[in-house]
């Protein structure tokens, strides 16, 4: 029993989990927080704010320490005594040393300039990355409601020609109808079997799509928020003209906003070249020691006198003695005594004056010109084609609303006249032909409404788009 209970419970909670609804918020969420394309431009983003702080260090000193150590053989010099010598000498030398720039043609302070407007770059990069995947989900997630409507449709009307053919095959064995009009109706209904098993792959196709975008398990079940009419309504073509919008956009558009910092980098880049002309000037200071094994000094003396000769007092040789102390043992130097006995320092200043390099300094500032140049055209054209974008969303709109509303005619019109011709076909008076176009022009026009529908909402979204506006139903 209790095992009978975890399985309804199983099936239970599977039935939960089939009923997990999604709004079009929650799957552009879900996308931005999974896309692995915005990952790796966040990185780039995070790359130029490293490359910021890098360029800013630049100004203050840097400190470097270095050990050098080794073992002489043979002749060599005493680095303590600047002696020669033969025996074997272990000696080290540890220095530290610092320097900053002085004076480098404001080469560190418009690198600085630089790095920040690319990082401004990047930033805006990444946020019309975001904005047009959000876009790209929405065009999913509107093409999946329009194949579910289309399934719908094609299900019901091939539920309607059932029920046709069942009326028929009454009227046949009444008498009423010839047994030729029966074949007609299993031919229409294999036609919307087989318009109904398009329409199944259609949708699976658009939720695949829809959930590879999100990176989410193609077995997942989902259920998708429906337009509302209000939602279908609310187009408001009146607040969108050409320049309105067109200058909106030029603000909004982060991707037209990040060409326009790689352009100011770019002219940043003339000056950073251009410093290379200048003469620079560093300041350095460096403190440093050595030690050496062969720096010894006495650890125990011993006395003796010594008979000093030639010595003469009013003439007369006297014998005169000398104490002469001589060294018994001598000790290595210690390290600390030695670090403090050659302890020195020293500062410098380093001018460097260019005089001819090659044309290397020329060919970069020629270089920089030339892209600088390059980011002007990248700026101009993404400008002309923001503004052909602009001008064709809006002419998409407008039309795409008046397909709607034709639509919305042409299915009213359509709806009237296959009512007409199946009470006709039910008085006798139409025939089993006239009934099936009839039915047919019916699902034409059904089906040219929903695409006419949920293409209209579609490019809304796209003026939404180049409004800044966040994309949502």
């Amino acid at each position: 029993m209790r095992y009978t209970y975890l399985i309804l419970f199983s099936f239970l909670f599977q039935g939960l989990q089939a009923q997990e609804q999604w709004n079009l918020a929650s799957c552009v969420e879900h996308a931005l927080k999974n896309n692995v394309g915005l990952q790796q431009s966040k990185i780039s983003v995070d790359e130029a704010a490293l490359t910021v702080k890098e360029n800013k260090h630049k100004q203050i000193p840097d400190l470097n320490g270095s050990i050098n150590g080794g073992i002489s053989f043979g002749r060599n010099i005493d680095p303590t005594s600047n002696s020669f010598t033969t025996e074997n000498i272990i000696s080290a030398n540890y220095t530290l040393a610092s320097g900053v720039t002085l004076f480098q043609g404001a080469l560190i302070r418009n690198s600085i300039k630089q790095s920040k407007l690319s990082l401004d770059a990047s930033t805006k990069e990444y946020q019309q990355a975001t904005n047009d995947l959000a876009l790209t989900i929405a065009t999913y997630y509107l093409n999946v409601l329009l194949n579910e409507e289309r399934l719908e449709m094609a299900e019901k009307n091939t539920e309607n020609v059932k029920l046709q053919l069942i009326q028929m095959e009454k009227m046949i064995q009444s008498g009423v109808k010839p047994e030729a009009d029966a074949i007609e109706i299993k031919s229409q209904l294999a036609r919307m079997e087989q318009t109904q098993v398009s329409a199944e792959n259609g949708l699976d196709i658009a939720w695949l799509t829809l959930k590879q975008a999100m990176r989410l398990d193609p077995s997942k079940k989902l259920l998708l928020e429906r337009l509302t009419e209000e939602q279908l309504n609310g187009v408001q073509l009146e607040n969108y003209t050409f320049e309105s919008l067109s200058e909106t956009a030029a603000q909004s558009q982060s991707g037209l906003q990040a060409a326009y910092k790689r352009l100011e980098a770019a002219r940043m880049g003339e000056k950073i070249a251009k410093a290379l002309y200048y003469p620079s000037l560093f300041l350095n200071a460096s403190i440093g020691s050595r030690f050496s094994d062969a720096a010894i000094r006495p650890l125990d003396y011993s006395t003796s006198r010594i008979l000093v000769p030639g010595i003469y007092i009013d003439g007369k040789s006297v014998l005169f003695e000398q104490d002469y102390p001589t060294v018994k043992s001598t000790e290595v130097i210690p390290f600390k005594d030695q670090y403090d006995q050659f302890l020195g320092y020293g500062v410098g200043l380093n001018l460097n004056i260019p005089i001819y390099n090659q044309r290397s300094t020329k060919t970069r500032v020629q270089k920089a010109a030339l892209a600088t140049k390059s980011s002007e055209l990248q700026a101009e054209l993404q400008k002309e084609k923001l503004n052909q974008d602009v001008y064709q969303a809006i002419a998409n709109v407008r039309a795409a609303k008046k397909e709607f509303e034709a639509s919305k005619r042409a299915l009213d019109a359509t709806s009237y006249s296959a009512d007409k011709t199946q009470k006709r076909f039910e008085l006798g008076l139409a025939n089993v032909f006239e009934l099936n176009l009839s039915q047919t022009n019916l699902q034409n026009a059904q089906s040219t409404l929903v695409i006419a529908k949920y293409d209209l909402v579609f490019k809304q979204k796209v003026l939404d788009y180049y409004a800044g506006k966040p994309i949502k139903l």
